[in-house]
């Protein structure tokens, strides 16, 4: 099998390249949103342009050195990788590794709460709530993710529950909305919309 040459290689590097930035853009799509809102959709939207290009580029290179099977496999990859970056949930796969990462610090907070403690957020935590802090509900938890600043009328976040939901089971989201648990995270911490 004969080598492809240099540019064509060149491609290849910068398709894959694009779809790992293309990656990681996503999986900090929720820090981004954070921190600078107004970028962050246009920060994902330039990776996918990249990933997107340069996978065209590829196929296009090694038609033209008329490799097929390359360009075939190329493209096959460019159009699986597209769908599967598309289709995951990138937000719920964030904060499950965050919950899993710190898992003893997550710990802390219950522990604290149990026992009528002052709730302090470690400096990683601005990262996951909109404000970096912490709201206790009783005996619930709950680290507002977003909500709604011009009229507070709604809001998503994760709450550490003390017993399983029930139908009944609500959680203060904003000033002027309630959210349910909706999806389990583990350890009692529950992702409310």
């Amino acid at each position: 099998m004969k080598r492809a040459p240099g540019w064509a290689r060149w491609t290849l590097l910068m398709a894959s390249l694009g779809w790992l930035l293309l990656t990681a853009a996503s999986y900090l799509s929720l820090p981004m949103f954070q921190k600078i809102w107004w970028f962050g959709g246009l920060v994902t939207g330039v990776f996918w342009t990249w990933a997107a290009l340069w996978s065209f580029a590829a196929v296009m290179a090694y038609l033209s050195l008329k490799a097929y099977v390359r360009s075939l496999a190329m493209l096959v990859i460019a159009v699986t990788l597209g769908a599967v970056v598309r289709g995951i949930d990138w937000q719920a796969v964030y904060v499950g590794s965050l919950l899993r990462l710190h898992r003893e610090e997550f710990a802390a907070l219950v522990e604290a709460n149990a026992r009528g403690r002052r709730l302090s957020a470690p400096w990683w935590m601005e990262y996951l709530s909109k404000d970096g802090r912490i709201r206790r509900q009783g005996e619930v938890i709950y680290l507002p993710v977003f909500e709604d600043s011009w009229r507070e009328e709604s809001g998503v976040g994760i709450a550490h529950l003390p017993v399983p939901p029930t139908a009944e089971t609500f959680v203060r989201t904003a000033a002027g909305d309630i959210g349910r648990p909706v999806r389990d995270l583990g350890d009692g911490w529950w992702w409310v919309e």
